[in-house]
């Protein structure tokens, strides 16, 4: 991907694209979590243009799209007549918001309601997440991204998911996501006790829930298991400077972190590589 021209800071950046004349969702529908809603999504577009290398004639698929806090920044980031949005999720009443609000106005944005089984979320869906299908073509997308998404999903449709992105991927394209993702380092802060979700230190399993009574609420993977459910799908870590493969969040003690969940950018393996193979 070449490099698209963009303010030096982000502050500058997020001055460039942070004023956007469309309506807020309203509170009965708006379910993403704690902090300011345009900030966040601001903070997001900066991770896709600035992590990911989104640009603006790029092809966009946003998985858990909510009630569009991603897409509202995205307007005005990307180009009209060459940039599209594409955003899937299980909140029905989200989607309806987001196609009156913002595909009204902006022809190059569509929204699709999908009646997935979640446990949390939509405990009654008709759609099985381990055999789902994105709406997106094969090789459709130059940049899909997962925002709070990872973070409440089982291994199975975690994987599931990564076959899916890895489909829709166009050659060279990218894919953000956000999770929590255990390994001894992770561990080591979690026996502190400072963590904000009930994660255990010591669970000897390659994923947990963090609340057993809620299922679906917040999931950590081992981050080994999930570079190789990537690679296994034909996915790869990619370089992310300084930072290493994965950004990490603060979410295991408070300290430190670019966010609070942890971040990475994956992109398509060379197919003599895919699943370990060398």
């Amino acid at each position: 991907m070449s490099s698209v021209t963009r303010p030096i800071t982000r502050t500058e950046f997020e001055r460039s694209f942070g004023i956007i004349d469309l309506p807020r969702p309203p509170a009965g529908i708006h379910d993403v979590g704690d902090g300011d809603f345009d900030a966040i999504g601001r903070e997001f577009l900066w991770n896709l243009v600035h992590h990911a290398g989104l640009e603006p004639h790029h092809r966009v698929l946003d998985i858990g799209c909510g009630v569009g806090r991603l897409a509202l920044p995205l307007t005005a980031f990307l180009d009209p007549s060459q940039g599209s949005y594409v955003g899937f999720d299980v909140a029905a009443g989200a989607i309806r918001w987001c196609r009156d609000e913002i595909s009204s106005r902006h022809a190059n944005f569509s929204f699709h309601a999908v009646d997935l089984r979640h446990p949390l979320y939509n405990p009654g869906g008709a759609l099985d997440p381990l055999s789902f299908a994105f709406p997106a073509g094969e090789a459709g997308v130059d940049l899909a991204a997962a925002v709070s998404v990872f973070t409440h999903l089982p291994p199975g449709v975690m994987a599931q998911y990564l076959r899916q992105v890895r489909r829709s991927l166009a050659p060279g394209g990218r894919f953000f996501c956000t999770a929590f993702f255990l390994d001894d380092a992770v561990r080591a802060r979690l026996r502190a006790g400072k963590c904000r979700i009930p994660f255990r230190a010591d669970d000897p399993g390659f994923w947990q829930e963090g609340h057993a009574d809620h299922p679906g609420a917040a999931i950590a993977v081992d981050l080994d298991w999930f570079v190789k459910a990537a690679a296994q799908a034909g996915l790869g870590l990619a370089g992310l400077g300084l930072a290493g493969p994965v950004i990490r969040g603060h979410w295991p003690d408070d300290t430190g972190g670019e966010g609070f969940q942890d971040m990475c950018v994956l992109q398509p393996l060379d197919p003599a590589m895919a699943g370990g193979r060398r």
